[in-house]
């Protein structure tokens, strides 16, 4: 692998570009390669009708983080989300959420990541394995990575 805290300041850049990382506030971390935390701030327009955190933003940032920890180990190419499968575990009303999320296998062209998120209180809310493909999509030519 080339420069990995290299590759990975680019790619939280290039992530943190994204409408969405900056609508919701995002911060993200990639511990080391496949390993990356998501974390969304609580805020009142992500909610639902009974007050509670939006299920969206728990996949939200659940996916995020497994997308950040399987193109942690890819330093050529995007990846991209085939699948995703979330355990909705309780609700959350007026707290942040956090997704920590590991790769648990790497193939040539296929990672599969685990992510939990938990409440600011510490809590486990959700739990999430995703799926992800090598695309032909260079990282190099996203907005983001190389600036």
């Amino acid at each position: 692998m080339g420069s990995a805290s290299t590759h990975f300041e680019k790619l939280t850049r290039c992530c943190m570009k994204c409408r969405i990382s900056q609508f919701l506030n995002k911060t993200i971390e990639i511990e080391k390669a496949g390993v990356a935390r998501v974390a969304i701030p609580f805020h009142g327009d992500l909610t639902q009708n009974a007050d509670f955190l939006h299920a969206a933003m728990l996949f939200e940032v659940a996916d995020t983080a497994g997308f950040m920890a399987a193109n942690s180990m890819e330093e050529t190419y995007s990846v991209l989300t085939v699948d995703y499968h979330i355990n909705l575990i309780r609700p959350v009303r007026h707290e942040g959420i956090l997704a920590t999320s590991e790769v648990v296998t790497a193939g040539r062209t296929i990672y599969v990541t685990r992510s939990d998120v938990y409440s600011d209180s510490g809590k486990l809310v959700a739990a999430g394995q995703g799926t992800y493909t090598v695309s032909k999509i260079r990282l190099t030519d996203l907005d983001g990575y190389e600036d």
